[in-house]
């Protein structure tokens, strides 16, 4: 929870030799206006941003005052912002991985490799309150499934623009093979293959309920695989297939006019 204002304005990854900007926050401008009750729920477009889609979330979770004391999110000229009148208490949400329209942590996976380094740091140019600042990742690979990690960082108030504060979430306990790929996956759902050799011409059928295909189609003439995570848009969505080492086998999008 947090009380007062607070900004961070580079959020990238630390390491001694090498990083990467996970978003500078010049792209995808946001405001939420003031807003006094309840939650706020935003996916702006930004090409200055991982994955070109940034996810806020903001509730308020204690108003005294009601109407009279209000909150506001802001993301434009580099900065994202939170502020709120005294005695409001909210919990703010930054993401990255959020597909447009989903709450779902990872529902747009962005493989990003972080096996050498581990270490996620904000730069914070001005915090007035101490709060908890939690981050997360939800991280997956072949062997080891689908895994979420949290840190949590203690982050001082008293923070000014004159003296910004880098801080540091290091995830150095989690083991990089949960970082790293190689991954396969399928965008909209999630699912790994088992090892297995395909004849020519020979197919798999992947299932949502693997259970409930068997009784309703007892002899599906091809082996069932399943179930995935997540869920597929009945209106059509980008469908991209990637085999072990990364390559892509199959990429095209399926539409909700199809008859199948």
């Amino acid at each position: 929870m947090a009380k007062g204002l607070f900004f961070f304005a580079i959020a990238g990854v630390a390491s001694a030799s090498q990083g990467f900007l996970i978003d500078d926050f010049s792209t995808g401008a946001y405001n939420s206006n003031y807003f006094s009750a309840g939650t706020i729920n935003a996916w702006v477009p930004a090409s200055g941003a991982v994955g070109g889609n940034r996810f806020l979330s903001t509730t308020i979770t204690a108003n005294p005052l009601g109407g009279d004391a209000r909150a506001r999110v802001v993301s434009s000229a580099g900065v994202y912002a939170v502020g709120t009148e005294s005695q409001v208490e909210i919990i703010s949400t930054l993401g990255y991985g959020f597909a447009e329209s989903s709450t779902s942590l990872g529902s747009n996976p962005l493989h990003i490799d972080l096996s050498s380094n581990k270490v996620l740091r904000l730069t914070f140019a001005s915090n007035d309150v101490a709060q908890v600042v939690y981050a997360s990742i939800r991280a997956k690979d072949l062997n080891s499934g689908i895994n979420n990690f949290t840190v949590a960082v203690n982050v001082p108030g008293g923070i000014t623009p004159s003296s910004p504060l880098d801080v540091d979430f290091d995830f150095a306990t989690v083991d990089p093979g949960y970082l790293s790929g190689p991954f396969t996956d399928v965008e909209g759902i999630e699912f790994t293959f088992p090892d297995l050799t395909l004849p020519p011409s020979g197919r798999v059928i992947l299932a949502a309920n693997p259970t409930a295909l068997a009784m309703r189609h007892p002899a599906p003439g091809a082996p069932v695989l399943g179930p995935w995570l997540g869920s597929l848009d009945d209106t059509g969505e980008r469908l991209h297939l990637l085999d072990a080492t990364g390559e892509s086998i199959l990429d095209f999008r399926y539409d909700g006019s199809w008859f199948w």
